[in-house]
């Protein structure tokens, strides 16, 4: 997935104020600098761009980024536990599975078991720059303080209760997202919509796209020390479609529109990048402390 080749672009508009009075609905302007050899025929003026409508959406959601390995004995009774959070929460709780520790000692690639590599370069770079990283498995919700000692960092045990209570939060922001896909070229064409609620000028917000594979069948080891050959891997993070720490926002309470466009890998010689098993979880984060102001998800 590191490997391939993606083109990232992108283009933000805030409404302006005449004469006091906010437009509620501006037309959006559009960047003629994608890669548009991923659009078929490349003309960008027949393009179908996105149209928007209100975002009434007040509910707040949660990001629980689950922190495993393949050789991480006690991550599958998390994984359960992080799945069964999503299945009760259907449209409000999202799992990304995160293959990552310091050192990587439960993500290595050891033939000829454990041949996929797993592991990303943003998910490398969150448990060796976000303090504190207790190991695997652990989680986060919303990257909130109060997990072990009051880190970011849940214990599986306690991913219920910080869910429960976070979901009846009010969020600082909302997301809204659309797409375009072309099989012939395998071009993802992404639109975003965000807003911040309200603002802090201490505080710098930015928005972060994970692409992540929903189902993943590989050998996982167990909590007997046996391995599992066909395991199903759940929702696992596999590229940051914006970078790792995302595209910052601008310090307003306007609307903001981002667009981007990248080239999926060819799933000839791998079908889990098969589109329909292809989903993104978008979300906006406060920059100072990473905590996760709202998220949403977009299956492909």
């Amino acid at each position: 997935m590191k490997n391939y080749i993606y083109l990232f672009i992108i283009t933000t508009l805030v409404l302006v104020n005449i004469s006091c009075d906010k437009i509620e609905h501006p037309v959006v302007e559009h960047t003629n600098e994608l890669d548009w050899s991923l659009f078929p025929g490349g003309d960008s003026s027949t393009y179908a761009w996105p149209t928007w409508t209100e975002n009434t959406y007040n509910q707040q959601n949660v990001l629980l980024e689950d922190y495993t390995g393949h050789t991480c004995t006690n991550c599958p009774a998390a994984a359960v536990i992080a799945k069964g959070l999503e299945d009760a929460n259907p449209n409000r709780v999202f799992v990304a599975s995160i293959h990552a520790s310091v050192g990587n000692s439960f993500q290595a690639v050891s033939p000829p078991e454990f041949t996929q590599d797993f592991t990303t370069e943003a998910g490398d770079t969150y448990v060796n720059s976000i303090p504190s990283f207790f190991g695997n498995p652990t989680g986060t919700i919303n990257r909130k303080d109060g997990g072990i000692a009051n880190t970011i960092w849940y214990a599986s045990s306690n991913w219920a209760g910080a869910v429960n209570t976070t979901l009846n939060e009010t969020p600082n922001a909302k997301i809204q997202q659309q797409y375009n896909y072309f099989p012939q070229t395998r071009g993802l064409f992404v639109h975003t919509e965000s807003v911040l609620n309200t603002l802090n000028n201490n505080n710098e917000y930015a928005m972060v796209i994970y692409l992540v594979r929903e189902v993943v069948v590989a050998p996982q080891k167990l909590a007997n020390g046996t391995v599992e050959e066909f395991y199903h891997h759940h929702n696992v993070l596999t590229d940051n479609l914006n970078g790792t720490w995302g595209i910052t926002l601008e310090n307003t309470t306007d609307k903001q529109y981002h667009n981007l466009a990248i080239q999926l890998p060819d799933n000839s010689s791998d079908t889990t990048y098969n589109i329909n098993n292809l989903s993104l979880i978008s979300y906006i984060y406060n920059k100072t402390n990473y905590k996760v102001e709202q998220v949403i998800k977009t299956e492909l």
